[in-house]
């Protein structure tokens, strides 16, 4: 059995545990930390260590970020790329994959979540509790796709975008790279780069000036997202 460690020892960091321990592939689960007060201690039954030490590069393991808000989730998993080792893609045994869907490497899957015929999942994700992503989504790199949201066929979701819990986003609506969906909000319209969203229908709220807007590189695209 492979070993895994865990990028995150917090609330986020449990439930990609469960997840981790129900597709049995795991024999050593481990977690690393940012806050060198967790050095050391047990954490859900497993050792925290620090991230001041790169793993071993010639073991048998396996990376996956558990961190929340999405660019810090993807600073690390820039961080953790240098390290050399492979990213999980960890599906919860409660979730449904349809076989023709795609899902790359860091992202997480949780319980109840339905991915369906066609959709596309770009690397370090989160689709969270009972998320449905209906047929031909697309979803970029470093999004979270809160719990029980409901995606549309053939919408598309922007790098580092944020869908809040329980929002609707109609069929072929496009939510901009960086933009935030509010919680329960009806997406009857496609929404713009770092734009703020919410309402039934959602409704702007405010739009972050380009010149505010920080520079960052995809681990999957060639250019820089600005």
């Amino acid at each position: 059995m492979s070993r895994l460690v865990i990028w995150g020892a917090g609330g986020h960091g449990k439930v990609v545990l469960d997840v981790a321990r129900r597709t049995g592939r795991y024999g050593d689960i481990r977690f690393v930390d940012d806050n060198p007060l967790r050095a050391g201690q047990i954490f859900c039954g497993c050792p925290v260590g620090g991230t001041s030490e790169e793993p071993d590069r010639d073991a048998d393991l396996d990376v996956m970020v558990a961190i929340g808000p999405n660019r810090v989730r993807a600073l690390k998993y820039l961080r953790a790329q240098s390290w050399g080792l492979p990213f999980a893609t960890l599906v919860h045994s409660a979730a449904v994959v349809d076989d023709s869907a795609g899902i790359r490497s860091g992202t997480v899957v949780m319980a109840g979540a339905i991915i369906n015929a066609q959709a596309r999942i770009g690397v370090n994700c989160i689709i969270n509790t009972g998320a449905i992503v209906e047929h031909d989504c697309l979803i970029e790199d470093h999004c979270h796709i809160s719990p029980r949201v409901v995606l549309g066929g053939k919408v598309r979701i922007g790098t580092y975008a944020h869908i809040g819990i329980g929002a609707v986003v109609l069929p072929g609506i496009e939510i901009g790279e960086g933009a935030v969906v509010g919680a329960g909000a009806v997406v009857i319209h496609s929404v713009g780069p770092y734009a703020t969203v919410a309402g039934v229908p959602a409704r702007i709220l405010s739009t972050q000036p380009e010149t505010t807007r920080v520079a960052f590189c995809s681990p999957s695209q060639e250019v820089c997202n600005r």
